[in-house]
């Protein structure tokens, strides 16, 4: 899915959209802050949408775009509309990038399994070590896969919301090698920050979480980022965090590692070197 354009009012948009889909190019058109944005849903039709679309701006009021609005006016009232299932799975694609969908497969997937009888499996080879001289070179990736693993379906869907919301963006911004380096540096600072202050039995990707607010938070202040979150989506959970510590919730909650993945993304964020601009 690719972003084609973004027009001041709905009326231009839909004329647009009409016509690309009379020429078989599929496209969605969703608001934004600066007026309703044109997504192209497959890449391969990226260019031909362009020329069309240079086209249109060069003759917007010729008939065949009249046309095609009245032809797509008159198919909405054969054709069902699109579900909402289909229209969440849209705003999935065009909010993330593939490293974030492929993490939260591995979550839901690995979830699924721990649910039909695989969990003694799974703690055993994804769960942290009891020692770190108990572990072995082939198993270091267990310092990270505790992240990939949930306790409850409760805990599953607040950290795969935060994972696709946040880390969708940042992707999409700083890139698939980006998300993946601080996925695991987050992951490696919650899960050892909780090791070492408490013990081994912790799962959960809230500290990674905590590692991508912790980042977006500092290097949106320095102007590294240009990806804007509201202050209060970070006192909400800095609120959280201190609940936690309070120990007035009645669930286990692994603080320390939301610290540490937060600590960690803030050092990232603080260390970063500003990308120059093109």
């Amino acid at each position: 899915m690719r972003h084609l354009a973004t027009f001041a009012d709905l009326r231009t948009a839909k004329a647009v959209a009409d016509y690309l889909q009379t020429q078989q190019i599929k496209n969605d058109i969703s608001p934004d802050e600066k007026g309703w944005s044109l997504f192209i849903l497959d890449d391969a039709q990226l260019e031909q949408a362009q020329q069309e679309l240079e086209a249109f701006l060069n003759n917007p009021y010729d008939q065949k775009y009249l046309d095609a609005s009245w032809i797509r006016s008159q198919n909405a009232q054969v054709y069902p509309k699109s579900t909402k299932q289909n229209k969440l799975t849209r705003q999935i694609l065009r909010g993330t990038g593939i490293m974030t969908r492929l993490v939260a497969l591995m979550v839901i997937g690995i979830f699924t399994l721990q649910m039909v009888g695989f969990h003694p499996w799974i703690y055993q080879y994804l769960g942290f070590p009891v020692t770190l001289a108990s572990l072995d070179f082939i198993e270091i990736y267990r310092l990270i896969t505790p992240a990939l693993m949930h306790g409850s379906l409760v805990h599953l869907l607040f950290n795969v919301f935060w994972w696709i919301w946040l880390g969708g963006k940042l992707e999409l911004e700083k890139g698939g090698a980006f998300i993946v380096n601080l996925f695991l540096a987050s992951a490696l600072a919650a899960h050892l920050c909780q090791f070492s202050i408490e013990n081994a039995s912790f799962l959960g990707l809230s500290g990674v979480v905590y590692g991508l607010l912790g980042y977006a938070w500092i290097a949106g202040k320095l102007g590294k980022l240009k990806l804007y979150i509201p202050d209060g989506v970070f006192i909400m959970m800095l609120l959280w965090l201190v609940i936690g510590f309070a120990g007035v919730l009645p669930i286990p909650m692994a603080n320390w590692a939301h610290l540490g993945g937060m600590l960690a993304g803030v050092a990232w964020a603080w260390f970063e070197k500003p990308t120059k601009p093109v």
